[in-house]
């Protein structure tokens, strides 16, 4: 139970008054009460509260049935947090692309600045894209060279499907980097006093009249 809702409980139980609530403290006590499975606040007020206590300080008996417990939601809590841990992406590839992922989603944050959520989780995407680029292009390559493997219906439709796949992956891989790009690239906007031209970050130049052009522009005769 939610302690927040303990201690109301408490307080009512204490209080020989019957104590009235209004529609806001109503709501608020059934949202600390409900909780869905794989809920991160929730997994965590469980394993500070009860899980780790026992672990760390309990007889034998609590510190095994912790453990069993532990074992289970500490993977369900780095898949919560997954911008952190990277856990589900590395779990999305074969075991020897996880520490791949892992390095370049990391480092990739760190190039980056990458402080949001969102900005973490472009990097994974970023990741996911440049891997599955690498993984079809190392089964492109190898089938291509194979030795002497007859061309028929079924490897041509193979071959063109994992080029398909590294086309994707490599649009994807393009342009959420040019996104990430764009977001970490600070706003400019520059203001030019003249009476022809507005400078922004665009580049963009409005000119006011071509009364304005004719009288500015110089032409010399060759």
């Amino acid at each position: 139970m939610n302690e927040v809702l303990q201690k109301q409980l408490e307080i009512g139980k204490k209080n020989s008054i019957q104590k009235k609530y209004t529609p806001e403290e109503a709501k608020n006590m059934v949202l600390g009460m409900a909780h869905a499975e794989g809920d991160l606040h929730y997994m965590l007020q469980e394993l500070g509260s009860d899980t780790l206590p026992k672990f760390l300080h309990g007889n034998e008996k609590e510190q095994k049935e912790a453990k069993e417990v532990l074992n289970t939601r500490a993977l369900e809590i780095m898949r919560a947090l997954e911008n952190d841990t990277h856990v589900v992406l590395m779990e999305s590839f074969n075991h020897e692309y996880r520490g791949l992922a892992k390095e370049f989603s990391t480092n990739l944050i760190k190039d980056y600045d990458c402080n949001t959520y969102a900005e973490k989780a472009l990097a994974g995407i970023i990741t996911n894209a440049y891997i599955r680029i690498l993984d079809n292009s190392r089964r492109l390559n190898n089938d291509i060279g194979g030795p002497g493997l007859p061309i028929n219906d079924i490897k041509t439709r193979y071959i063109a499907m994992i080029s398909k796949q590294i086309d994707r992956a490599s649009r994807q891989f393009i342009t959420a980097l040019t996104v990430l790009n764009q977001m970490k690239t600070p706003f400019i906007e520059v203001n030019i006093k003249a009476k022809t031209a507005f400078v922004s970050q665009n580049q963009q130049i409005n000119l006011t009249n071509n009364q304005d052009i004719n009288q500015n522009e110089n032409v010399e005769p060759k």
